[in-house]
């Protein structure tokens, strides 16, 4: 194979050498093919001797400021090709803007708190501080060899007293103010992670996504809950203060607030009552219309939920069924789009206005953590509306 280097090349030798009449290097003074296990190596070790080199300035530094941050690992072992993908974006960005001029901060960590890491030093029979930081250390040899640019000066392990002692002086200042407070709720617990999962671990078959062949139960454990929405109207506020962020991410943050005005009504269950309670709260923001209540829907997962369906394994069994469609919605990222049903649980509650019994159903289309977690089918026409021909026959439902 001849070396296309050491040649002058024409316009139509087809090579991809140089324009004709001007001669490339010799191939001794550059190779053919790149060696990275001596060229990395090389530049490994001299950007190991200046710890300096992708450290931030000063705050006070004239120069525009640009923080990139990307996902902190959790600290299972090894990096894998998904781990490299990501932060090679996040590597790519930050050069390009210290290219730019910016004085770029650009730091990582260690996502490594919570009984996963436990779980995982069991199984492997060795001490949970151990399994971790060794972990950690590997983790960060591999990113080095990546050449990632990273400032290790502010490096965190969210696993170690330096880090997680903020957390709990955050926790003791919520609970001070009154905002931080316990109930029982539902959640997804994992039998062999001996955990509770989020939605998105919970694989559509209903299994584990680390065990794959274990299936998720519903438990009710009591829980720590942090007021936020008490900040509800100082969030909707700051989110005018952000121009620069693309409209559709502030509409789905306000959609997430979730700020609502309206009224807190207690119905009275007919019958006998559980450990939930003899009342179902509801907000509405239509109290108007509450004269034309026709029904409650409650989200399957919701706490009364327990007591209606007690010694009845039909209604168990359908209830379970809504609480899947719910997850499979959920999963693939558009709850909207589920098809809308529910099951009539055959039990009643009084409406506090007028009296009257109001059937009391379970949807799979009412979230439980969207408001109080049900909802109250209602007609339109209020009784300040009924001589309203156009109102008549219409229903909507408020509450959430």
């Amino acid at each position: 194979m001849s070396d296309s280097k050491t040649q002058q090349s024409s316009p139509t030798s087809g090579s991809l050498g140089s324009p004709a009449g001007i001669a490339n290097h010799s191939s001794a003074a550059r190779p053919d093919r790149y060696d990275p296990r001596a060229i990395e190596q090389k530049w490994q070790e001299r950007w190991a001797r200046s710890s300096d080199l992708y450290r931030a300035e000063p705050s006070t530094t004239s120069r525009k400021k640009y923080y990139v941050l990307e996902m902190l690992p959790y600290p299972s072992g090894a990096l894998h090709m998904g781990h490299v993908r990501n932060y090679a974006i996040g590597d790519a960005l930050a050069r390009y803007m210290w290219m730019q001029g910016y004085n770029v901060l650009h730091p990582m960590g260690w996502d490594s708190f919570g009984l996963p890491a436990e779980n995982a030093a069991i199984q492997n029979q060795t001490p949970p501080r151990e399994w971790t930081l060794r972990n950690i250390a590997a983790m960060k040899r591999q990113m080095n060899r990546m050449g990632f640019s990273y400032d290790w000066s502010k490096e965190v392990t969210t696993c170690l007293p330096e880090y997680y002692r903020w957390n709990q002086w955050f926790f003791l200042k919520f609970l001070e103010r009154g905002l931080a407070y316990r109930k029982n709720s539902k959640v997804n617990w994992c039998p062999k992670c001996a955990t509770v999962l989020a939605n998105e671990q919970v694989l559509p078959n209903g299994c584990c996504w680390r065990h794959e062949d274990t299936l998720v139960e519903q438990r009710e454990l009591e829980q720590w809950f942090l007021r936020i929405t008490d900040y509800a109207e100082e969030l909707l506020q700051g989110l005018d203060q952000l121009p620069g962020w693309p409209e559709k991410v502030r509409t789905m943050q306000r959609n997430w607030i979730g700020r609502s005005e309206g009224a807190l009504v207690d119905f009275k269950l007919a019958g006998a009552a559980g450990p939930a309670g003899d009342k179902i709260s509801v907000f509405t923001t239509r109290i108007d219309t509450i004269y034309g209540a026709t029904s409650i829907q409650l989200a399957p997962e919701h706490p009364i939920v327990t007591d209606l369906i007690a010694n009845n394994p039909a209604l168990l069994a359908k209830v379970e069924d809504l609480i899947a469609e719910q997850r499979r919605a959920k999963e693939s990222g558009d709850i909207g789009a589920i098809e809308k049903h529910g099951v009539f649980t055959e039990r009643f509650a009084t409406n506090p206005f007028n009296g009257e019994p109001i059937p009391i159903w379970i949807a799979n289309y009412v979230l439980l953590d969207y408001g109080t977690g049900l909802r109250v089918r209602q007609k339109v026409r209020s009784r300040h509306s009924r001589g309203d021909p156009a109102a008549a026959g219409k229903r909507s439902s408020t509450g959430g």
